[in-house]
């Protein structure tokens, strides 16, 4: 219920951590975030305001080509410029008078157990304020999944009956799925894994001693059209001519979105834990990538596999391969939507495999054109962080914001209730001097 007490915003002002610089409010705020729950969050110490990536390929990217490298590949993770990590780096309004740097160590194929104990990515990101993690996805089966149901990279292996003709659940498509799902939905599996790994991060020296910390943990997005379009039933995005073709029917969208959602409500669960809900947020992506996924109404095959990377009406990157053109034939040409001859043969002729999930380590930017599949390309990674900027300002971190344009500490303190109640935690009449320029709207206060 809507309390009757009314707080006030202001129209177009600045961000907490620019009232909180001009001496407008105090260092030390206790913050509501989402659901009610409180922390403290203190001014941070130094220049530059450290916050660290860990995770796996939907943390790190994955690079396609040389000049999207985030790092020159080091570790041989496929760190990307256009992963949200970096997005986040290069986008100097979001931090306010702290600059921010990141400390990336995400790699493409990690597991949940090398955020500490297996790859140590937390050993290598120094001493973080905030550290957002994406990770679990691998464990949870994902890339078999696509590998499995999707593309059937290996021509001479027999994949089974398509998933919707798989009344016996026998074929690899059908067994994926519920190995993922065993692996989701059994506490001593996903649960425990990700627990264990949210306390390894608390006991690292790293943050153990920093009471301000905060660990974010993002979500993953479902892949495909949520009104499940019929229209896709006949889809399918193999090699033509291997038998039976795993066509995108609609329980096979339906599924391998459910999955998602299971782990996405298992990682929501987790962090609002009582245990945990002082320093550890859930990151919801899901809404962020609502319709631009795959297979939405207004899709075509072109703009589902359209190799473009300023494309925003598809927000995962697919294989770039045209079905109908067999491997011989397939056409050779710069920005093509077909695969070329020799690409063709890296996935199908060597099943080498199309998913970046499916290893940790060891690839170059060669690899990263058929190891993209179904992660986001740079508009999804737009939207990552966009929700992870949500969740920070909901919590009262250095928040994006206009730039000051040179305002004096009166003026800014005229301007600061722009921060809603949950934010700043005061009303904006304590603020708001006599004759302000400012324009004050009421609306309803917290519940």
């Amino acid at each position: 219920m809507v309390s009757s007490r009314r707080s006030t915003y202001l129209l177009g002002a600045l961000s907490l951590a620019t009232l909180i610089s001009a001496g407008a409010i105090p260092t030390t705020n206790p913050l509501r975030g989402i659901s009610g729950r409180t922390a403290t969050i203190t001014e941070r110490d130094g220049d530059p305001w450290p916050y660290a990536v860990l995770g796996d390929s939907w943390g790190s990217g994955v690079a396609w080509k040389d000049d999207v490298l985030y790092d020159n590949n080091q570790d041989s993770c496929l760190r990307s410029k256009e992963a949200h990590g970096p997005q986040m780096a290069g986008d100097n309004q979001w931090s306010g008078f702290q600059k921010s740097t990141l400390r990336d160590a995400a790699c493409s194929g990690s597991d949940l157990r090398d955020i500490v104990k297996g790859g140590n990515q937390i050993g290598k990101v120094g001493n973080p304020n905030v550290l957002v993690m994406t990770s679990g996805a691998s464990q949870a089966g994902f890339g078999n999944i696509v590998k499995a149901c999707i593309y059937h990279p290996n021509p001479s292996h027999n994949y089974g009956p398509a998933y919707k003709d798989d009344n016996n659940r026998i074929g690899d498509c059908a067994k994926a799925l519920d190995d993922a799902l065993s692996y989701i939905t059994d506490p001593n599996k996903m649960e425990n894994d990700l627990r264990l790994t949210i306390d390894d991060v608390f006991n690292d020296p790293a943050v153990k001693d920093n009471s301000n910390f905060l660990l974010y943990i993002t979500g993953y997005a479902q892949f495909f059209g949520t009104d499940l379009s019929e229209v896709f039933n006949n889809e399918n995005w193999n090699i033509p001519g291997v038998s039976p073709t795993p066509y995108l029917s609609k329980e096979l969208r339906q599924t391998f979105n459910d999955r998602v959602t299971k782990v996405n409500d298992l990682y929501r669960k987790v962090t609002e834990d009582p245990k945990y809900s002082k320093q550890v947020r859930y990151v919801d992506l899901d809404p962020h990538f609502d319709r631009e996924r795959f297979c939405e109404p207004w899709h075509t095959t072109e703009d589902l596999i359209n190799p473009d990377p300023s494309l925003e009406l598809v927000a995962f990157w697919n294989l770039n391969y045209f079905p109908g053109q067999g491997v011989s034939d397939a056409v050779v040409a710069n920005g093509s939507i077909y695969l070329s001859p020799q690409e063709a043969q890296a996935v199908w002729g060597n099943g080498e495999g199309v998913t970046a999930w499916s290893g940790s380590g060891g690839n170059t930017a060669a690899d990263g054109w058929r190891l993209r599949a179904f992660h986001p390309r740079p508009s999804g990674y737009a939207r990552i962080k966009d929700a992870i900027f949500a969740q920070m300002t909901a919590d009262g971190l250095p928040a994006k914001q206009a730039a000051s344009g040179g305002l004096t500490a009166s003026q800014v303190a005229d301007q600061a209730c722009a921060l809603p109640l949950q934010a700043g935690n005061v009303e904006c009449a304590n603020f708001c001097s006599p004759g302000s320029t400012g324009v004050c709207v009421e609306s309803p206060g917290p519940s």
